[in-house]
């Protein structure tokens, strides 16, 4: 029962952020004393679709990373991709090798919200998943001793390893 409530008040607080994150932006967005010209960069509109993924990434915020897991007690990247597309009733295959060969390969320019990048962190082939989730953020199931996490794509270390995005929509 402890274990239940823990699980429901982690997913009230995901839930609540997901909320309060977007609405800061804004507000910082807003109070900016540089102007900008917004009209010519509207804010995309999402599918019912893509918001449910943004939504059900967000909402394993927290799970620890373990290799091979799948489920609410431990996921690793691939899982975690896997497993949130099947929420919203899609499939994807299961390792990110495989992830990257099924999805559709688009340029960073076309990426939104619920797509998936993948990343070289060693040398060699695809070995690194996360969902894409607006604003130049992504979550993902980094590694071992870490947990699902939200991060930046333009940081030192995950922008040259990005290979490219991909779409399952």
């Amino acid at each position: 029962m402890k274990h239940q409530l823990a699980i429901s008040v982690n997913a009230h607080w995901r839930l609540l952020a997901f909320w309060m994150i977007p609405l800061a932006l804004l507000v910082v967005a807003g109070c900016s004393s540089n102007p900008r010209n917004t009209a010519s960069s509207p804010a995309p509109q999402l599918t019912d679709e893509r918001s449910e993924i943004v939504l059900a990434a967000l909402g394993h915020l927290d799970i620890p990373y373990v290799y091979g897991g799948n489920d609410a007690n431990g996921l690793d990247c691939s899982a975690l991709v896997q497993r949130v597309y099947r929420l919203v009733g899609l499939h994807v295959p299961r390792t990110s090798a495989q992830q990257a060969q099924s999805a559709q390969r688009i340029s960073r320019s076309q990426i939104k919200p619920g797509d998936v990048v993948f990343f070289a962190t060693r040398r060699g082939p695809i070995n690194h998943v996360g969902i894409y989730i607006g604003d130049g953020r992504f979550v993902h199931a980094p590694s071992t001793g870490s947990q699902v996490r939200i991060e930046p794509l333009d940081t030192s270390y995950w922008q040259p390893r990005l290979q490219f995005a991909g779409r399952f929509l």
